[in-house]
This record gives C-alpha cells, structure tokens and sequence, in this order.
C-alpha cells in the first residue's frame, strides 16, 4: 500500500490505540449496560417530545458487541406504523464514509494512489479547478479541499442520470444547479480550504467504479467488498432510491420522512440524489454501526478484515480543521469528521441528512469503547440560530459519553435514579436560588419556611408539555439546596453546572433548561 511517506510519518507520529477499552470487569458489564439503557429510555421520548421528532431508532455497541437496538414513536404517522429496531433508514451523509472505506481499498490495493491527479484514471474528459493553482489528486477529494464550493447533492424530484454522464456534464459547467443555476461550482484553489462537497464525493464514486478491477458498478463494489462481508443484511447502497433499485424487503422497511415546521409535519417527498455516491445508503442502525465496529478494531468485523490497521489510523488522523465551539474541537480526516482529537471523549463521526425528511448520526468513541448509530424521521425546515444548538441525535451521542466517562470515574451514583418530573423539578429549583440569591443584591437568608411556601403550593397551571408531569416538590427541595452549597457568583454555579455534582447529566440539563425556557422564559444560568 501507498499511502505517501509524509503522511504515514503523520500518522505514525499521532498514533493512538482503537481498540475499544476494557472499562468494567466483564462480570459488571452486563449490569451497568442495563442501567445505560434504562436511561436512555428515559432520556430519548423527552428528547423526541422535544422536539416533535416522531420515530427515532437507536444502535449502542460497547465492547466490540451491540448491546442494545430498539425503536421509539412512529416510522409512520398517517399509516401508525411503529418505529423498531429493523425500520430501515435514508442514510444522507453517512453513506460518504462507505465511499471513503471503498477509495482507500483499492488505494491499498495500488489501483489508485492517494497523491495521484484523479484526471490519471479518467477517461474522455479532464477535471480542472479554474481557479488553480495544480491538479486534483484523490486525497483533495477525500479531505473536501478539491476547491469545489457546496452543493445540493444534485437534487431532483426525477431520477438522476448515470454516475459517468453527470461528473462529465457536471465539471463542464460553471455552476450548480440551485437557485436557478447561479451558485458557482468552484470556490477556492486547490487545497486552499476545507469545504463540504457531495459533488467532490461523488467523483470519488465514479473513480471507484472505472478503477476496479472487476468492473463493478460503484453500488455493486460496496455490497460485495463492503457490506456483504461485514454481514450487513438490511444495507444497499442504489444508485436510485427507488423500487427499481432497493431491494423489497428493504423498501417495505423504510420509514416516512417529514419536514417540520414548528408543530406543522408534512410528509416529504421522494427526493432523488444525482451525487449519489455522497449519500444514498439505505440501511438500520444496527447494520450501520457495524461498519465503526470495523474501525474500531483495527480495520476487523465479522472475521472480515475490511482495511489494514495502518490505513484505518491514518483516515481518523487530523489532516486539517474545520471549526472549535463549546461542542468541541473539529477535524477532518481522510473522509471522517474527528472530533476532540487526542482528548478522552474523541470521536470520529459522520452526520447524515436525506432532504427534507431524515437526520440521522453515528459515532465512535475509541477511549470510551463505544459506539451509537441515530436515525430519525424529521427534518427541521426553519434553520435553528440557538448557539451550541444540538439535535436529538447528538444529544443522545453526548448522553451516552457523559454516563461512560462518569462510570469509569466512578462518580455515576450521583446521577438520580429519578423521573423526569423529578429532575425538572430539580432544575426549576437550581434556577429559582440561582435567581433569588445571585441576581438580587441582599446577604439575607432563604429560610426553610421559604422553602417550604414555594415546595407545597408550587403546582402546574397547564398540563405539561406531551400531558407529561412537570412538578415534583421533592426535586425541586434538592435543587433548591443544591445551589444553596454553592458559591454565588457566576463562575461558582458554571463550575457546579459542569461538575459531576449535579444530579443530572449534562445532556438532560440541556434538554430540561430549554423546555422550561420555552415555556417561560428562565432559568437565567441557561446552557
């Protein structure tokens, strides 16, 4: 394999181990997979309530095993349909991370070069970047860095045309289709920056399909080399998401996507992408996460070794950035989004999103020994401005870190057992002295009989959201002298907020604070 000596050198250089961690004895694990899972039953109808998401289903691996798959609310509103773990999926993105595992297949093969100029292995037509300044190798296109500006994944209400027919007709013009042809298809030099492309994902399809040895379509390369092997039985990855294309038993599986509005859902349209290689990859959450599985071991699943151990830690070393928030630290690697390199709660991921109806996630957590593939039948047609704004499923992504990195402190017992009334209570409590004691200018003291006014005739005008149970007097008692313990300043209660003090994860405070700002305004030390 080439992989280019200055890159391995890289690669060797920020070497770390992907196996997944040991963490528990093995006689504890099966007991504290089941508390995780308790959990997050809990956890995920709040979330889904929420935000008015109406099927989600879920994968959890740890150890190297699924432990846990199921579904939740309803694959199909009109119809009743329920959501279960085998509900199948329009993957979007993610299936990018299929495209990249097929490239760097046939680059340990040597019948592609990372450094190559891609116009080496086409035929009939050239791919120049007008804006310069040297040709397009295959490592631009799997780092986003070919130059090409962001695109809509070609998408139509008709069928696309072939994969070779629209990369040839596609680089021959200026702009992409959008906006009635005036968005342009170039934005930068070569290797300039990072910019998001599903065209540039696209090419790579197509390179896969003229350089395989075999001849193979682009979808057929997938199924036998990729998800065949690793035993995925409910995957395809069609060129059409059609029933032409996918499978029966597939198409009769999947779920119904809607776009919201607000509290308005419209059933979505069936969309087709002429970018397919960038994103059509039907499966279930439990297929999907079995191909992090493999590079979470070494390149390994299912007795198939689908990478080489070298090639799997070169494509999840950081090979530039792409943003830094309080959600973390943004790389990309070679096709993989990487997040938190080099720190405990590391990740490599990809999002995916199939226009206007799903949304979906998965993600690896080397250091934590775990993995979670997301999917969810909702797309959020107003574009959220919240900062730090997170969606379901990265909200159930960071829980489930959150819950390992407090097991394995062993601090996890501070978290209550408790309903969810208990702990909004528990919130409305920490908010109500952080307002009374912080923001008013007195030293007197908040009394028991204070407390007690507030605990006992404290009561719900409305029902609450979803007919759920919003006051518990008892959360609220131990929020209440929870924040009491603390120093009054803004820096002491954003040091408790974040400590393993709190009774609640992070995750579900952020849920909890955003419900009850929602509904009326506070609390005040809001995420």
């Amino acid at each position: 394999m080439t992989i280019g000596s200055r890159k391995l050198a890289t690669a060797l250089l920020l070497l770390f181990s992907l196996r997944p961690s040991s963490g528990l004895a093995q006689a504890d694990r099966a007991a504290s997979n089941q508390r995780l899972i308790d959990a997050l039953r809990t956890f995920i109808p709040e979330v889904m309530r929420q935000d008015g998401t109406p099927g989600l289903n879920i994968a959890v691996a740890r150890g190297g095993k699924i432990i846990w798959e199921e579904g939740f609310g309803l694959a199909d509103v009109d119809q009743k349909t329920p959501m279960t773990p085998a509900t199948a999926m329009h993957s979007g993105s993610m299936g990018k991370t299929y495209t990249g595992t097929a490239v760097m297949q046939l680059v340990e093969q040597g019948v592609m070069k990372l450094y190559d100029p891609i116009n080496r292995y086409i035929k009939g037509f050239r791919i120049v970047n007008p804006l310069g300044e040297r040709e397009i190798t295959v490592y631009d296109l799997l780092t986003h860095r070919s130059g090409l500006a962001q695109n809509d994944a070609g998408s139509d209400f008709a069928p696309p045309k072939p994969l070779q027919q629209h990369i040839k007709e596609g680089y021959a013009q200026s702009t992409f289709g959008v906006y009635s042809g005036t968005m342009p298809r170039w934005g930068s030099k070569v290797g300039e920056k990072t910019t998001y492309s599903n065209f540039g994902m696209a090419t790579l399809g197509y390179l896969v399909e003229v350089t395989n040895p075999e001849g193979l379509s682009f979808s057929a390369y997938v199924q036998k080399h990729i998800m065949d092997p690793l035993g995925m039985t409910s995957s395809q990855y069609p060129a059409v998401q059609d029933a032409a294309h996918i499978r029966p038993d597939i198409l009769a599986r999947l779920s119904t996507g809607y776009s919201l509005f607000g509290n308005v859902r419209i059933p979505t349209p069936a969309i087709y992408f002429a970018d397919y290689p960038a994103g059509t990859v039907v499966t279930t959450p439990s297929d999907h996460i079995k191909l992090l599985l493999a590079y979470l071991n070494d390149g390994t699943y299912n007795g198939y070794q689908l990478l080489k151990p070298e090639t799997v830690r070169f494509m999840l070393t950081p090979q530039a950035p792409i943003s830094q928030s309080q959600l973390g630290e943004r790389q990309v690697g070679l096709m993989w989004m990487l997040r938190n390199h080099g720190r405990p709660d590391f990740d490599f991921e990809h999002a995916g999103a199939h226009m206007f109806g799903w949304y979906n996630d998965f993600r690896a957590y080397p250091k934590l020994g775990f993995a979670v593939a997301v999917a969810v039948n909702r797309w959020d047609m107003v574009l959220m401005t919240e900062p730090n704004w997170r969606t379901p499923h990265m909200l159930i992504a960071d829980f489930i870190s959150s819950w390992i990195q407090r097991e394995q402190a062993g601090t996890l017992e501070v978290v209550e057992p408790a309903s969810w009334a208990w702990k909004t209570s528990y919130v409305i409590g920490l908010s109500m002295v952080e307002q009374l004691k912080g923001l008013l200018a007195n030293t007197s003291p908040l009394t028991s009989e204070m407390i007690d006014t507030m605990a006992t005739r404290g009561a719900e005008y409305t029902p609450g959201i979803g007919g759920q149970r919003t006051w518990d007097p008892a959360g609220f008692r131990t929020g209440v002298a929870d924040m009491l313990a603390q120093p009054m300043t803004r820096a002491g209660i954003q040091a408790f907020l974040r400590s393993n003090r709190l009774r609640v994860l992070p995750e579900e405070l952020y849920v909890l604070v955003r419900e009850l700002r929602g509904r009326s305004g506070f609390p005040h030390f809001g995420l």
